[in-house]
């Protein structure tokens, strides 16, 4: 292989690799646009789904167009409050850490110590 084969060889494989770079890089960019538009879509279906449940529990829709996903979706949200109130029971019952009320006993008075300066020190003594 002479030099300007092996110059001609560089430069294809400098390209090849050059396209790939680009066409992997808008592979990335798109992913993430996908994932900011899939993101934006779960934000507004959330958005949506509470909008709904608010009208069903207002009685403005009926609820028996959605079972039995409802019914499912009540038994889990009673599950949640009922593990939310076991979780404040709990914090209640601490003796110490967080979600314990503090009280009047919890209070510890400190006064700052006073420290009087040699009389050696005052005048740059040691």
């Amino acid at each position: 292989m002479d030099k300007s084969e092996g110059k001609d060889w560089f430069a294809k494989t400098l390209n090849n690799v050059t396209e790939e770079t680009a066409k992997v890089y808008k592979i990335s960019r798109l992913k993430l646009e996908i994932n900011s538009f899939n993101k934006l879509y779960h934000e507004k279906m959330n958005k949506m789904s509470k909008r709904l449940l608010m009208l069903i529990n207002n009685g403005e829709i009926d609820s028996s167009l959605f079972e039995p996903e409802y019914s499912g979706l009540m038994q889990v949200k009673e599950k949640i409050d009922e593990m939310e109130a076991e979780i404040e029971g709990i914090k209640g019952n601490l003796k110490f850490g967080f979600g314990r009320k503090k009280t009047s006993d919890d209070v510890i008075d400190v006064k700052p110590e006073v420290i009087k300066e040699d009389e050696n020190n005052k005048n740059g003594e040691k």
